[in-house]
């Protein structure tokens, strides 16, 4: 396994955590998740002896299909097309940009999330690997991704200013 597979796993693995985790509070808020407790509902529920509240974290939760497996990717795969367009633009590779070079850097970066991340279902080898860290090392690479996203905003707004 190389550095750059490893990194851009990570960073796939806390954006999947992050959106688990929020998921999971909006639940506590989510005043919709009161339909489910009304009398006909739980009886319906219940005829089809499912729980709708585990049914809709398994939903989210799924580690190969999962809402938040690929809200994750979609995050990645941005953040990865935005670094590459922001450095394009710091070192003034280009005086105008266009759509070219947008639907460019947004191809490149799937290539390189596709190889990297979703061929083979990478992932979730990594993702089986990373949930076994210390409360310690999750705080430390949330910590590292939290900083990859404004390094990688900074860099764009360097781009804009210059």
């Amino acid at each position: 396994m190389n550095a750059m597979e490893n990194y851009l796993n990570i960073l796939h693995f806390c954006f999947y955590r992050a959106h688990y985790k929020s998921h999971l509070w909006a639940n506590k808020i989510n005043p919709f998740r009161l339909i489910h407790k009304l009398p006909f509902q739980k009886r319906q529920y219940k005829k089809l002896g499912i729980d709708i509240n585990k049914e809709v974290d398994r939903a989210f939760g799924d580690k190969k299909f999962g809402l938040s497996t690929m809200v994750a990717g979609g995050i990645l795969w941005g953040m990865i097309g935005i670094f590459f367009f922001s450095l394009i633009i710091v070192f003034n590779l280009i005086e105008y940009a266009n759509m070219s070079h947008i639907i460019g850097c947004s191809l490149f970066s799937g290539v390189l999330c596709y190889f990297f991340v979703f061929k083979n279902d990478k992932y979730v080898k990594h993702f089986d690997s990373y949930e076994q860290w210390s409360k310690m090392e999750k705080r430390q690479y949330c910590l590292l991704t939290m900083a990859s996203i404004v390094a990688i905003f900074f860099l764009f707004y360097l781009g804009l200013t210059t």
